[in-house]
């Protein structure tokens, strides 16, 4: 399947709204950033409720500068790609995309050739290295960094990229010692 044969999210809340227009029930949709604003990782969650009750969650999460989109709009991405997968798992009706097995929005299927430039990244041979992996954790260490969150499942594109970032970081300030 190419990404064209996936419904962007857009379209998908267009339907949504449309149809929640028709219902008996007052909707309302609700996004919220979980990670610290400004981290190099954006996590958002959006909820769907219905008369109050929640019926429906997604979550997202994007690194921020891994692509073209992310290094001026991560935020902005994540709460997107957060509310197609809430959508797609709202149970009243079908917001997956045009079909059941196209659960999955045309911007998550953009965000992995963004992010891999190879569609099949659950390829051992694609993913990260344990030399990328172990370089990352001791550069993070280094600089009083936790770790991202997905560094298993990290492309080895995307483990360069992100060791890229971490290097061109400046260093952290050392505390001056003091004279006795």
């Amino acid at each position: 399947m190419s990404i064209e044969d996936y419904e962007p999210v857009q379209s998908r809340f267009s339907r949504f709204i449309e149809w929640a227009e028709t219902q008996d029930k007052s909707f309302a949709v609700l996004s919220e950033l979980l990670s610290a604003p400004g981290a190099d990782i954006c996590v958002m969650k959006t909820t769907i409720y219905a008369d109050g009750a929640e019926v429906a969650t997604g979550h997202a999460e994007e690194v921020r500068g891994m692509g073209n989109v992310n290094k001026t709009s991560s935020l902005e991405n994540c709460e997107t790609s957060s509310l197609g997968r809430c959508l797609s798992n709202f149970p009243l009706y079908n917001f997956c995309g045009t079909s059941l097995d196209k659960r999955p929005s045309r911007e998550e299927m953009q965000k992995v050739e963004r992010m891999s430039g190879d569609t099949r990244i659950t390829e051992p041979s694609n993913l990260a290295s344990e030399k990328q992996q172990n370089m990352i954790r001791a550069v993070c260490k280094s600089m009083g960094k936790v770790p991202p969150a997905n560094l298993q499942g990290m492309t080895k594109r995307e483990a360069s990229q992100y060791i890229d970032t971490l290097k061109s970081a400046p260093a952290p300030q050392e505390e001056p010692e003091e004279a006795f």
